[in-house]
């Protein structure tokens, strides 16, 4: 499995942060390759467009966001972990990203 993360040019707004490239590390293959893909992600992350995250956690001052998205088709849940990057925050970078039970624990 190639460790580096992919890159990706978008143009997206998340909490108040032009973002112009979305780096997606290579966590969640190791779990979750059945069903996720870079494509799925990159979706997913269009869909943070416009939000204000609240910080999720702060680990050796940085700080990590946390949000569950519903994709409308086929209505499934799910979890993306990410942080900002670059002098001016531009970078998005997906640290992992999995599917959600509808039901049980957060």
């Amino acid at each position: 499995m190639e460790d580096k993360p992919t890159t990706y040019n978008v143009a997206i707004t998340v909490n108040d942060h032009s973002i112009s490239t979305v780096r997606i590390g290579r966590h969640y293959l190791m779990k979750h390759a059945s069903y996720m893909n870079d494509q799925l992600i990159l979706e997913l992350v269009k869909i943070l467009d416009g939000g204000n995250f609240p910080v999720n956690s702060t680990t050796n001052g940085i700080d990590y966001y946390v949000a569950d998205v519903i994709l409308d088709d086929p209505g499934k849940i799910y979890r993306i972990i990410w942080l900002f990057e670059g002098e001016s925050l531009e970078i998005l970078g997906v640290i992992n990203t999995y599917r959600r039970k509808k039901k049980g624990k957060s």
